[in-house]
């Protein structure tokens, strides 16, 4: 027929509701997947809930044994003795003769800034870390370039004056007992000197903060004969 030609074609508009089921069909995951991450979730929290409980993670964490200072059981003039051996053991020690290890030093009377600075005078390698005074402790850093140890010692007692609302001069802000790290040829320096009472020394693997410390109080120098 004249005239007859192919049709147009139509467009067909999308159904946009089709559509839209399919993409989120396309983008679900499969179900293992949400159960998978179900469990995961729930192994956590169990986890954090056992942790939380643990001795480990809620109670201080217990010295592993050893002690620096006198025990209840014992005299001051059993101390002493012991101490001593403890420093000489240290330097007969012969796969340990120059590991630096925690100590304890004494003075002979609770000493202020200038005895200490005395007594640690001239030995650059050795590290004082705290200070026993009382039931008072506190830490102490190196002297900077410029300073000396007694300049430490001066600044640590003022701050620890005005944070008790004592005055510098104190007695309770005297110092009874020195916790340092330092090598056996140290701390024997250390116990020959004139205004040390007591050194006692540690294993050279005890750790910081694993030990327990007791410096010899006002009253327990009372016993020294």
């Amino acid at each position: 027929m004249a005239g007859v030609g192919p049709r147009p074609s139509r467009r067909i508009a999308p159904d946009r509701t089709v559509r839209r089921r399919r993409e989120w069909q396309d983008t679900r995951r499969p179900a293992w997947v949400m159960w998978l991450s179900v469990v995961c979730l729930v192994g956590l929290v169990v986890t954090v809930v056992a942790l939380a409980g643990s001795d480990r993670m809620s109670r201080p964490q217990a010295v592993n044994g050893d002690m620096l200072g006198p025990d209840n059981s014992e005299t001051v003039d059993e101390y002493l003795v012991r101490a001593a051996a403890s420093v000489q053991e240290a330097q007969e020690t012969q796969d340990a003769q120059d590991a630096p290890r925690w100590a304890l030093v004494t003075p002979v009377t609770p000493a202020g800034p200038g005895e200490l600075a005395e007594i640690f005078s001239g030995m650059p390698d050795l590290r004082v870390s705290t200070l026993m005074a009382g039931e008072s402790r506190w830490q102490v850093p190196e002297p900077a370039d410029g300073h000396r140890r007694e300049d430490v010692f001066e600044a640590s007692r003022e701050q620890v004056a005005s944070s008790a609302g004592v005055g510098l001069d104190d007695p309770s802000l005297d110092v009874l007992g020195v916790l340092v790290h330092a090598t056996p040829a140290d701390l024997r320096t250390l116990a020959d000197r004139p205004g040390v009472l007591a050194v006692e020394a540690l294993p050279p693997d005890a750790a910081y903060g694993r030990f327990g410390l007791r410096p010899v109080t006002v009253a327990d120098r009372e016993e020294i004969r």
